[in-house]
């Protein structure tokens, strides 16, 4: 769906494009789209700090505990992510109506619903793709940096 080298505008396009007709398919791409960004900023600013989360990183998801390795990778060096996120706890919220309909609790939204949840939840990733930019990385068209192998 995305490739490495497509650009937040690109990439948040292409999701947008799916809001009148397919608004739980918006959804789940801003989502998608949004921990993967975090993801990467993550592994940009661990290889900065030396804080290298390493291969058990891959196991990490949920907004909470992205916000937890974001902390243990990017300290002392960056702000917190829910100070890059400006309104972490209204994204958290927005972030439910993505598990209600990838776990099946709910099945369709109605596309100005949806819409209010893929534009927060984008802001939310333009956010985090401009801090790291502000701090000299790019989220997009570089291969990550190595991680640490396992001891």
């Amino acid at each position: 769906m995305f490739l490495i080298k497509d650009t937040l505008e690109q990439r948040q396009d292409k999701i947008l494009s799916f809001l009148p007709g397919e608004p739980v398919i918006a959804i789940l791409l801003a989502a998608a789209d949004f921990e993967w960004t975090v993801r990467r900023a993550i592994r940009r600013f661990a290889h900065k700090t030396g804080n290298d989360p390493g291969p058990k990183f891959d196991k990490v998801s949920g907004l909470e505990v992205y916000g937890e390795w974001w902390a243990a990778a990017a300290t002392p060096r960056f702000a917190r992510l829910d100070m890059v996120v400006q309104d972490w706890k209204s994204l958290q919220e927005y972030f439910k109506l993505r598990h209600k309909l990838i776990h099946g609790e709910q099945g369709t939204t109605g596309a100005s619903f949806a819409k209010v949840h893929v534009d927060a939840i984008l802001a939310a990733s333009a956010a985090v793709v401009k801090y790291a930019q502000d701090q000299g990385e790019s989220i997009y068209g570089k291969k990550l940096p190595p991680r640490k192998k396992p001891r």
